[in-house]
This record gives C-alpha cells, sequence and structure tokens, in this order.
C-alpha cells in the first residue's frame, strides 16, 4: 500500500520534491539498506533493474532468479534445467534448476506462483535450503527460535528459522515477532540474502571477499521527499529475511476426513455438515436452488456476473454477515463469506490457523487452510498475522471445471468492482469504521492505472509513464487532504484479490486506514490474471462508529 499527503496553502497545493541523492551505484533503495544493495550488485547477484527496484515488491521468481545467481557463483558449476516444468503457471529455466537442485517445491501441487510476493517465512526456506545445497550442514547449528509467532507454522517451516536464527542471518522485530507471512521489498530481501552469501564466503575461507556493514536494528525512516514507495511493514526493527510458504514444508498434510454424507435432496433446506455454512443465524448449503436461497434469506442485494460468466447473488447484510453465492446450472457451486461471523464444521471466523478442522494442507499460494471433504472442498483465508478473515466453500467439481474468462465485458467488470468495493467495506465494518464513499473521479484514475499495468504487462505503484500515485489523483482535478493506493494483480477471482490483500499487513491496513472516506476501485484483464487499483481519499479527520 502507498501512502502520500498533500497540504493546501491559499488554495495552491504546494509539492516540495527532492532529488535523491546516490552513491557510485545509482539505486532507489533506503539508506539503510543501500551497502547490501550495492554488495550484491558487485558481487553478480543483482541485475540494473532490481538496482532500481529496491522499494517494489520482491517477487518469489526474482527471488528465485537471484538465489541461483549466488549458485553459479559460489560453487563455480552450472546449473541448468535439464527437465521441462513441473509447474503449470511458470516455464522459466532458473525456477526449474531450482526445482531440480531441492531449493523450492512449489506453492501448490503444479503451482509456483511466480509473480506472489515472497514471503519472510518463504525467504527463510529458501535461504537455508540453497546453504545446503552448497555444502553447508546447518542441523547442529540450529537454535529455537523465540519469536512469539511462529508457533502458527509447521513443524518443518520452524526448522529453517531455527537454523537461520542459530547462525544470526534472521531476527525478529522489537515486539518479539517474526512476521512470517510479511511480504518482502527487493532490498529487504537483498539485506537478508547478503548475510547469507557472507556466511557462505566465510565458510569457504574467502577472507578477501568485501563484506556489507551490519544493517542497524533500528531502521531510519526513509526521506519524506523520495517518490512514494510501498511501505515498509516494520516501524522499530527491519526483518532479516523472507521465506518460502509455498514449498511442501511449510505445510503438514493430514488425511482429510470424508464427511460420508450425501447432501441432502434439492428441496430440502438442509445439507450434509461439509457443505453447509452458517452465517449469523441462518444457513446457506450447496446445491441450493436460487428458490431455496430466497427462501431462508429473501431475495439478494444484486445479482452480479462472475470471472466465471456465472451469476452470483450479493447478500450485503449492513456488512455484518456478508456472503455471495454462486449459481451454475441452477444449483449454488460457491459461497464466499468474508467476514468472521460464520460457523462451518465446529469453527467459528474468529479463529486462527490452528482452529481450522480437519485441516489438509495450507495452500502457501493462496494464503489458506485447505479441507477436503467427499464433494466439497472448503478454503480458509488467513491474514497476515495467521487469524482466520472468511470461508470460501465450493463443489469438487465447480472446483475442477472453473476457468475465468480471458476477457471482460465492461459491465463484468463493474461488477467485480462493485463485489471487491463490498469486500472493503467489510472489512471496515469490522474493525467499527465508517464505509467509504464511492467517488468518481477515484474510479476514473484507479481504472486507468489498472488498464495501464494490463496493457504494458508491468505491476507497480508508479505509471509505466512514471507518475505517481499522487500526481495521477491530482491530473484527474480531485482534492484531499491525504490520500493512498493498494494495487493487486491476481489470476482469478475477486477471492484471490481478496486473498492477496489479507496476507499483506501493509495492504491490508491500507484497506481499513480511518483516515479516508473516499474511494474508487478499478479492474482490468486482457487475460485470466486480474490488476486492480484501489484509489482512497482523505478530507479529514475520520473517527470510528
Amino acid at each position: 500500500m502507498k501512502r502520500f499527503a498533500a497540504i493546501f496553502l491559499t488554495g495552491i497545493l504546494c509539492i516540495a520534491a527532492a532529488v535523491p541523492s546516490f552513491a557510485a551505484i545509482q539505486t532507489n533503495a533506503g539508506e539503510w539498506a543501500k551497502p547490501s544493495m550495492e554488495f550484491a550488485y558487485n558481487e553478480g547477484l543483482l541485475t540494473d533493474a532490481e538496482l532500481q527496484k529496491a522499494k517494489s515488491p520482491m517477487s518469489r521468481k526474482e527471488f528465485c532468479k537471484m538465489v541461483m545467481r549466488f549458485l553459479h557463483i559460489v560453487t563455480e558449476k552450472d546449473w541448468n534445467a535439464t527437465q521441462t516444468s513441473p509447474f503449470t503457471d511458470c516455464d522459466d529455466k532458473d525456477v526449474i534448476a531450482a526445482y531440480e537442485a531441492g531449493i523450492i517445491g512449489g506453492t501448490d501441487p503444479g503451482i509456483f506462483a511466480p509473480d506472489q510476493t515472497l514471503t519472510r517465512e518463504q525467504m527463510a526456506i529458501m535461504v537455508a535450503r540453497v546453504l545446503k545445497t552448497c555444502g553447508i550442514d546447518l542441523t547442529e547449528k540450529a537454535v529455537k527460535n523465540p519469536f512469539t509467532d511462529t508457533s502458527v507454522l509447521y513443524d518443518a517451516s520452524n526448522k529453517y528459522i531455527d537454523q537461520l536464527y542459530g547462525i544470526g542471518i534472521v531476527a525478529g522485530y522489537a515486539d518479539g515477532t517474526y512476521g512470517p507471512f510479511k511480504e518482502m521489498t527487493v532490498q529487504e530481501a537483498v539485506v537478508s540474502f547478503v548475510k547469507a552469501y557472507r556466511y557462505t564466503l566465510e565458510q569457504s575461507g574467502e577472507e578477501g571477499k568485501p563484506v556489507e556493514p551490519e544493517q542497524p536494528a533500528n531502521k531510519p525512516e526513509e526521506p519524506k521527499t523520495e517518490k512514494p514507495a510501498v511501505p515498509q511493514e516494520t516501524e522499530t526493527v527491519k526483518p532479516v529475511e523472507p521465506v518460502t510458504p509455498e514449498e511442501p514444508e511449510t505445510v503438514k498434510p493430514t488425511e482429510p476426513e470424508a464427511s460420508g454424507t450425501k447432501p441432502e435432496e434439492p428441496k430440502q433446506t438442509v445439507a450434509a455438515a461439509t457443505e453447509t455454512v452458517t452465517v449469523g443465524s441462518k444457513k446457506i448449503s450447496l446445491n441450493w436452488t436460487a428458490e431455496e436461497l430466497e427462501a431462508v434469506w429473501g431475495e439478494p442485494d444484486r445479482i452480479d456476473e462472475s470471472v466465471y460468466g456465472l451469476d452470483r447473488y450479493i447478500y450485503i447484510n449492513e456488512y455484518v454477515d456478508y456472503f455471495f453465492a454462486t449459481f451454475q446450472n441452477g444449483k449454488v457451486v460457491e459461497i464466499f463469506v468474508p467476514g468472521t461471523d460464520f460457523s462451518y464444521l465446529a469453527m467459528n471466523g474468529k479463529g486462527t490457523m490452528a482452529d481450522i478442522k480437519n485441516l489438509a494442507y495450507v495452500s502457501s499460494a493462496e494464503h489458506s487452510g485447505v479441507i477436503h471433504n467427499e464433494i466439497s472442498e472448503a478454503r480458509v483465508p488467513l491474514d497476515y498475522e495467521g487469524n482466520i478473515c472468511g470461508l470460501l466453500l465450493q463443489t469438487k467439481a465447480f472446483v475442477q471445471e472453473k476457468d475465468p474468462m480471458s476477457m471482460l465485458q465492461y459491465s463484468t467488470k463493474a461488477d467485480i468492482e462493485a463485489q471487491l468495493l463490498d469486500l472493503v467495506q467489510v472489512r471496515r465494518t469490522e474493525k467499527g469504521l465508517p464505509l467509504l464513499v464511492w467517488d468518481k473521479k477515484l474510479w476514473d484514475v484507479a481504472r486507468a492505472h489498472s488498464e495501464d499495468m494490463t496493457a504494458n504487462n508491468y505491476f507497480d505503484y508508479n505509471s509505466s509513464d512514471g507518475t505517481t500515485p499522487f500526481g495521477r489523483i491530482m491530473e484527474r482535478g480531485k482534492t484531499f487532504l491525504t490520500a493512498s493506493e493498494v494495487i493487486a494483480r491476481q489470476r482469478g477471482d475477486v477471492v484471490n484479490v481478496y486473498q492477496e490483500w489479507m496476507r499483506s499487513a501493509a495492504k491490508y491496513n491500507g484497506l481499513v486506514d480511518q483516515t479516508m472516506q473516499e474511494v474508487g476501485i478499478g479492474v482490468s484483464s486482457r487475460t485470466k490474471i486480474l490488476h486492480v487499483t484501489v484509489d482512497f481519499c482523505g478530507q479529514g479527520t475520520q473517527t470510528k462508529k
């Protein structure tokens, strides 16, 4: 999430701009990260382009490519892919080579999620594995990490974090947490990875190699005159490394429990427990007809179109018990509840990952717990702290057959934007904040930026011509005291965008910023990938309801 502020003086918006000073190697990194960025560049770990993307999100593919450059340099061997890609969503040669070397395993079977932002958990896994590939055994050096939030992780993930903690490569935050699900910027990932690189050189006895200085425990604030960037997720202590919740080790598979119970006949309003969700005090079940749904819930507030070309019944319920149901062939095949006022399989929405019943595994790509049933599949989205923040229940047939449209009609985009606004309003309602007001100018700005990202195949807060979010809003003639922007890039549906928002502390906090009152959401897609931009404006002090 990117945030910026404007100050009005005598009716004129005055903007101060400053040109940052660079070292011999130009980079847009913060002062705290420049030594590591320069060191990594001089060692051949970073490209020229990456030097200028220091404050941008570090994708999983980008980090994987840096890992492979590291292997080439340290081992003086060629690490080339010899097989076809095991992933359906990535055929990058470095990714395949990393898979063959045992460094990565994918977020889910057959999925690598190359464009997903690297997390601290994922980084720890990759770094520990690459050190092992270089012949460095950290087993005896592992020290049980003291972090208060790693208990939600599975043993395999903690194993790698313990190893890196034992040799001083990873550290936590001032509040005692590690932040395993927090997303990494390029500079954050590089600072952590350079420590691992230096440790490798020390173990190999290469005394002559330059060593980057230790980073201060408390990262100084970035100059306020610099170009706005994605806000860092730490306030006082800068995390030292990322991790990959994708790998098989980040999950703890268990045998799924089959219900062994067939759903009730369509004309009944009670189905098997695995196909039924209670929202508030009323139930909704898969395979219901529209008549059955309306008999319990009344007429929907809206009937939208989804990315699958199917009707979606929207029930707002004052954003307290919000849910939508997607229909295929006259039957409910999907139920999504983005709030916490629900119960399913003796589990409610106010728990953590540890409270998910019949958990099969945790999907790192979606940051959701997965439950396999006889004829249905449930996904339980988790926020960046590991808290439950919704439920997606689908028939197995729909899970296997659903296919987003490659081209979206104008009306479909508008429906998707309305659904995304609903999801933001749900989170703000749960925080006790007033609802946002839709603004046409902000919508124009947001839609234009999403279309620009789609047309030019990039993902960034700045436009393809370098214009900042701040500049785009002003160009539209919109006045404000504060403004911010949240973006997302996801293959699939609004639920996938929601999962991306929830697993990022910066994006989530941007959605529930209490100083914002107005919003515009723009969606664009020319493939099965959605580009989403959310622009906010604040006109004065906002208070909770």
